[in-house]
């Protein structure tokens, strides 16, 4: 039963560091009640870039294993409009606390290219791929948790850091159903807002975009709504819809204004997904 479960485990940290790239959502701790782990695969409708007017649609997949000391790893993404995959090892056991998790994270942020509907931003300089590294700090307690988390990039593409901070509240769960509110807000230093909503020489391309320089500060603020059915003890169907706000530099960029039909500073997701918990 240990081999079973330890391969589990192997094979949901390889799925994470294959699928990372494709991920783009925040992660739904679809757990059965019971269960140790789970994973799923997700349909889900995002904006093309941060602050885009138009979303693309993609598969991927996303779940979480739970030893029992309370150790985890979960993958799932950085939540918001952005295209991030995120894996997260929580290091606290229960021994040492029922209400605190802690530990680091992996992040790859997906890159910005000719691939978007958007005329313009097609024009713009490619923004490659980045790989992050960051940690994150959680507390939970009955149907209330919030997780405070950062990311820096490792790579050399952005150079800058993300600040997250999110929170959720269960409306209603029993051993069929789980509905659950999220709201979450992140920071971005200069660096990564000029590489992802700047237009400067370097990037400006044949766009035609008018040269913007933003600064540091809250870049977008996000409400979710997540509601997940227990068919049995193993298979179930997930949905989350969200909404994203632009915020402060981050609304102001020519690549989100809305001017001359380039992106918008309100954005919607949505996934729809099937788990199977374990």
């Amino acid at each position: 039963m240990k081999t079973v479960m330890l391969s589990s485990a192997s094979v949901l940290v390889l799925s994470a560091a294959l699928a990372s790239p494709v991920m783009a959502y925040q992660s739904v701790d679809a757990v059965a009640p019971g269960g140790k782990g789970f994973v799923g695969l997700g349909v889900i409708s995002k904006p093309d870039y941060e602050g885009s007017d138009e979303n693309k649609t993609l598969v991927a997949p996303f779940g979480k294993y739970a030893w029992a000391s309370g150790r985890y790893v979960s993958l799932g993404g950085s939540g918001g409009s952005e295209s991030a995959g995120r894996l997260s090892l929580n290091l606290i056991t229960r021994d040492t606390s029922e209400t605190w998790t802690l530990g680091p994270l992996l992040q790859y942020r997906l890159k910005r290219d000719d691939d978007v509907d958007n005329r313009q931003v097609k024009r713009m300089k490619e923004v490659d791929a980045a790989t992050e590294l960051g940690g994150f700090l959680g507390f939970k307690t009955g149907p209330l948790s919030a997780e405070l988390s950062f990311s820096a990039d490792v790579s050399d593409e952005h150079d800058g850091y993300v600040v997250y901070l999110k929170g959720d509240y269960e409306l209603m769960k029993s051993s069929k159903f789980l509905l659950s509110m999220g709201v979450d807000t992140s920071w971005a230093d200069s660096n990564y807002m000029e590489t992802y909503f700047g237009v400067d020489t370097k990037n400006v391309g044949t766009s035609g975009l008018p040269f913007y320089k933003p600064d540091s500060g809250f870049k977008d603020a996000s409400l979710s709504m997540t509601g997940i059915y227990y068919f049995n003890s193993t298979w179930g169907i997930a949905a989350n819809a969200s909404y994203t706000r632009m915020l402060n530099d981050a609304e102001d960029s020519p690549l989100v204004e809305g001017r001359q039909g380039v992106g918008d500073k309100n954005q919607l997701a949505g996934v729809l997904a099937v788990t199977y918990s374990f």
